[in-house]
């Protein structure tokens, strides 16, 4: 699509501009998806990190069963 620009600010989301990268040719695959992996999990740090400061903050257990009993 020709409507399609790195500056719009939906290609920011976590690896989009690692894929953007990828169609453009300047990296290949396996980089693109290293360099996406490492872009999700810094952001899962970032969240974290955010998230524990909150205080009263119930954590869910990331098994569906168990959350589900907890949030009940």
């Amino acid at each position: 699509r020709g409507d399609l620009t790195e500056d719009l600010p939906s290609v920011r989301a976590v690896g989009y501009k690692q894929i953007w990268s990828y169609l453009k040719g300047e990296i290949d695959f396996a980089n693109m998806r290293e360099q996406a992996i490492a872009a999700t999990r810094q952001l899962a740090k970032r969240q974290y990190t955010w998230l524990r400061r909150w205080q009263n903050i119930n954590i869910l257990d990331q098994d569906p069963a168990k959350a589900e009993k907890t949030i009940l």
